[in-house]
């Protein structure tokens, strides 16, 4: 039992953006998953949510699910959000609800802006105590079980200018002013940096975004991410690939339905480590945007 669950706990997937293979939808569809200052940046009202499920065909492989909402004000300066995140892996659950603030700073007669953003929360994991095989007096469960609720949070910024998106994060402030040192430190995200060009065109494909991502990851090499996002029939449908250095590589088909409501369907292969082991991971995610003119 002892040896089951410090397996389990080795292999617990910390938040959203900690993972080696992070959700999808956070390069393209819903920024602000993985960047506050991203929150609110037209005067619009978004709702995100999406199911990742993770080590297909692995008996209590990861789960993943979250629900964003971001909101604008109409000074196009300031922007508020809220998170509920939450993921399970075997036996262990975490639940992470954070709230955002972000201001976003005109530059260059607003043709271009500076973000900041800040978001705070609470998190909690525990054992599912139901899923749990053996002796349930064990110390490992008590101990695990007994960590009280902890604050967390996230610093991020960003620079855009028309085309050009520049950003970077420093998730999981707490073990960044390094106080968790007791908590779960494997594939616990150190750092995101992104930059992203969005080109428009008259043709077929309306839109092409490529985009370079570098992510710091504890106790793991670096991960290089390289991907593109092209927009066809006037952004209503999308296809985009992204290339991570762990040797995998994620694949998304996603539609627009009147610039308000849109859906996001990706496959992901698994990292090298895990490629004889499971079928890879599937996210779907959706999203709905009030107030766009």
């Amino acid at each position: 039992m002892r040896f089951c669950l410090i397996a389990l706990m080795i292999f617990l997937i910390t938040p959203t953006f900690g993972q080696l293979n992070p959700m999808g939808s956070v390069y393209y569809q819903n920024q602000y998953l993985i960047n506050p200052a991203m929150a609110g940046l037209e005067p619009t009202l978004n709702i995100n949510t999406a199911l990742k499920v993770q080590w297909i065909g692995v008996e209590g492989g990861p789960r993943i699910q979250y629900l964003t909402a971001d909101y604008g004000l109409p000074n196009e300066k300031v922007g508020v959000g809220a998170s509920l995140y939450n993921e399970s892996a075997g036996v262990i659950n975490k639940i992470r609800g954070t709230v955002s603030y972000a201001y976003h700073l005109p530059l260059n007669n607003g043709s271009s802006f500076f973000d900041f953003g800040l978001s705070t929360g609470i998190v909690n994991e525990s054992i599912n105590l139901d899923k749990a095989k053996g002796d349930l007096s064990d110390d490992v469960i008590t101990s695990f079980n007994d960590r009280k609720i902890y604050l967390d949070g996230d610093f991020g910024i960003a620079f855009r200018a028309k085309a050009l998106t520049i950003q970077g994060v420093l998730p999981n402030l707490k073990r960044f002013f390094k106080r968790d040192v007791l908590r779960n430190v494997v594939d616990r995200s150190i750092f995101f940096i992104a930059a992203g060009y969005k080109i428009q065109t008259d043709n077929v494909v309306n839109a092409i975004e490529p985009k370079l991502a570098y992510r710091g990851v504890q106790n793991y090499q670096d991960i290089i991410d390289v991907g593109v996002n092209l927009q066809f029939l006037d952004e209503k449908l999308s296809l985009n690939g992204i290339y991570h250095s762990t040797n995998s590589f994620t694949t998304g088909f996603g539609a627009n339905f009147k610039n308000q409501f849109s859906i996001l369907f990706q496959y992901t292969t698994n990292t090298s480590e895990m490629q004889n082991y499971s079928n890879g991971e599937f996210e779907v995610g959706l999203k709905y945007t009030l107030g766009r003119k």
